[in-house]
C-alpha cells in the first residue's frame, strides 16, 4: 500500500505522465484498488493511443476488470457485502472505460470480446452480438483473404468461426428482431468461399455441418 499511496501522490504533479499512470495501474491491481486501476488505464489510453494504437490497452488488466464486474456480482455465496458493493460500483466505470475512452480510439478482437462479456452480463443481447461480431471481423477469420495458404492461421480462423457461431445461436434468440440465422449463414459462406484451399482439411467437414445448422 505504501507504493500505491506514493504513486497516487506523485500523480498530482505528473498528470500527463503515462508511465506513472501505467505503474499506478499495475500497483492498483495488485492491491485490489480496481476503481483506481480503471481510472489509470483510462489515462494511459488517453495519453498513448494516438501513437500506440491498440497496444495502449493492457488487455490483461482490461479482462481482469471485466471479470471483477461479471464474476463478483453473481451468486457468489462467499462474497462479502463490501465486495458486492465495490463490484457494482465498478461496473459503470468499466462501461465508461470501454464506451468513452477505448472504443472511441482503438479496437482489437480481445477488446471487443471483453466488451461483449460485459454486455452479456447486462443482458444487452443485441449489443453483445454486435460487439462479438466486431471482434470477429477484425480477427483472423474476418481478415482472412482468398488464397491464404497458412494452415495454422486457418485453424485459428476456424476456431473463431465456431466461437461466433455459438454466440449467434445462444444470444440470437434472445435479441428482439435479430436475424441471427441469416448472419451465421452469411459468415460461414463468406469464410468458406475465402478458404477453399483447405477443403481437404478435417475441419472443413465441421464447417459444412455447421452451415446446415443455420439453413
Amino acid at each position: 500500500m505504501l507504493a500505491f499511496r506514493a504513486l497516487k501522490q506523485g500523480l498530482k504533479s505528473s498528470y500527463n505522465n503515462w508511465r506513472m499512470w501505467n505503474n499506478y495501474m499495475i500497483v492498483s491491481m495488485d492491491v485490489g484498488e480496481l476503481t483506481e486501476a480503471c481510472h489509470a488505464l483510462s489515462r494511459v489510453v488517453e495519453e498513448t493511443s494516438a501513437k500506440a494504437g491498440a497496444d495502449s490497452v493492457d488487455e490483461d488488466v482490461l479482462d481482469r476488470l471485466v471479470n471483477a464486474v461479471t464474476d463478483k456480482t453473481g451468486e457468489d455465496t462467499e462474497m462479502t457485502v463490501s465486495d458486492a458493493v465495490g463490484a457494482r460500483g465498478l461496473a459503470p466505470r468499466v462501461q465508461d472505460l470501454f464506451e468513452r475512452v477505448i472504443l472511441t480510439r482503438v479496437s482489437s478482437p480481445r477488446i471487443f470480446r471483453a466488451y461483449g462479456r460485459l454486455l452479456t452480463w447486462q443482458s444487452r443481447w443485441e449489443d453483445a452480438i454486435k460487439a462479438y461480431l466486431d471482434g470477429y471481423r477484425c480477427g483472423a477469420a474476418g481478415t482472412m483473404v482468398k488464397g491464404e495458404a497458412d494452415p495454422q492461421k486457418w485453424r485459428q480462423a476456424v476456431k473463431e468461426v465456431l466461437e461466433i457461431a455459438d454466440i449467434l445461436r445462444n444470444f440470437g434468440p434472445r435479441a428482439d428482431g435479430c436475424k441471427w440465422q441469416l448472419q451465421g449463414r452469411s459468415l460461414l459462406r463468406s469464410f468458406m468461399a475465402r478458404s477453399k484451399e483447405f477443403e481437404d482439411e478435417a475441419e472443413w467437414g465441421t464447417l459444412t455441418a455447421l452451415k446446415e445448422d443455420f439453413a
